[in-house]
């Protein structure tokens, strides 16, 4: 019964909010479990852009710290929050939520990756390049 009550519960979640959360507690359950090292999800421009690691784009919004106190309460906040902006905000605008967490991540890693981007050091036109096409 009570296997039930989580399934509805988890059937009933909006759409973006069900998939996001499940990707951030799979990420976690992956690294809990060995399957996946933590230094692989990290965003470090240089791996992600210069030695093509275009997933750690996506991974570092999914991980949260191995599994414990802490994890809950960023997974409960999460939820809480995605579902409260899903259910009112974006009510029936499933595309428009998702296009804000987007834009969100997006502006995050473009400002992050120009705080490492040194276009003056000699000899760096190809970070040059990646820093403008960023900009």
């Amino acid at each position: 019964m009570a296997y039930n009550t989580f399934q509805q519960e988890y059937m009933q979640m909006p759409p973006v909010t069900r998939t996001y959360t499940t990707a951030c507690v799979l990420t976690t359950v992956a690294v809990q479990l060995g399957i996946v090292n933590p230094f692989q999800l990290y965003f470090n421009p240089d791996l992600t852009f210069r030695k093509l690691q275009l997933w750690r784009l996506v991974t570092n919004f999914l991980f949260f710290g191995t599994i414990g106190f802490n994890f809950l309460f960023n997974m409960i906040f999460t939820y809480r929050h995605c579902r409260w902006l899903e259910e009112g905000s974006f009510r029936g605008r499933t595309a428009d939520f998702t296009m804000m967490f987007l834009f969100g991540g997006t502006i995050m890693v473009v400002s992050f990756s120009l705080q490492f981007c040194d276009v003056f050091e000699a000899g760096s036109f190809d970070r040059e390049v990646v820093c403008v096409c960023l900009g």
